[in-house]
């Protein structure tokens, strides 16, 4: 099953964007009476039939929706600090969307190797990351702040994770994770550098619990996959 995205599927025809035009006519060869299935990151399945195959305008009529429920009953959300090589930011969004995150937000430390981002092009990835995961619920994908602002805007009663790399005296976060999981979760993933240890207490200070990812010291990319993962296997345990 192929999914089309439309942020919009509120009204009984479509019409797709030049680019989705294009991958939908040219590369996938879908033509005019062809059905397609259309997705709104929202929650909402559609059943479309094009009506015409134009490779730069497709568009067509919208002849059922299904409305469904998110398949994961907690929210998970990640925060991290980007890498100098954004390209491993982009691999982590594809993976850890296809494994199932909620929310992700980048964040600026005192060792962070990056000041901004490319929002628009993070969203294409999680676009094009549930698309091929055959999910009906589109991330919410935040730009880089502060990591003390970051901090302070969470919700009190949240449950709150910062991995950190002093393993010696800290629990594994598999340890850490209750069943049945909390209805919110954060987990925070630090630069190459890690955190510093006035963001550590600062953290502390909010009521995030300090968590080991193992003995081996982990790339951010692999961290964040690796900490998303524990908690996929938490909920079906």
């Amino acid at each position: 099953m192929q999914l089309f995205y439309l942020p919009n599927l509120d009204d009984t025809t479509f019409v797709f964007s030049e680019e989705e035009s294009k991958h939908c006519v040219r590369v996938l060869r879908k033509k005019t009476g062809d059905q397609l299935v259309l997705i709104d990151g929202k929650g909402t399945e559609a059943i479309a039939i094009i009506d015409s195959d134009n490779p730069k305008k497709c568009s067509g009529t919208i002849l059922s929706k299904k409305i469904h429920k998110p398949n994961r009953n907690y929210h998970l959300h990640l925060a991290i600090a980007p890498t100098k090589s954004f390209d491993r930011m982009e691999w982590m969004l594809e993976k850890a969307i296809e494994i199932g995150v909620d929310e992700i937000s980048f964040i600026e430390t005192s060792n962070s190797e990056r000041a901004k981002i490319n929002l628009a092009r993070c969203e294409k990835i999680a676009i094009a990351a549930i698309k091929q995961s055959k999910q009906f619920f589109l991330p919410k994908i935040n730009d880089l702040v502060l990591f003390e602002n970051f901090i302070k805007a969470q919700n009190a009663d949240d449950s709150k994770w910062i991995a950190w790399c002093e393993t010696t005296t800290t629990e594994h976060l598999s340890k850490q994770i209750p069943f049945p999981l909390p209805q919110k979760s954060v987990l925070l993933i630090g630069p190459e550098g890690d955190f510093s240890k006035s963001e550590i207490d600062l953290a502390l200070k909010n009521n995030y619990k300090t968590s080991s990812l193992g003995h081996s010291i982990l790339r951010a990319e692999t961290a964040a996959v690796f900490g998303i993962s524990l908690f996929a296997a938490k909920a079906h345990q």
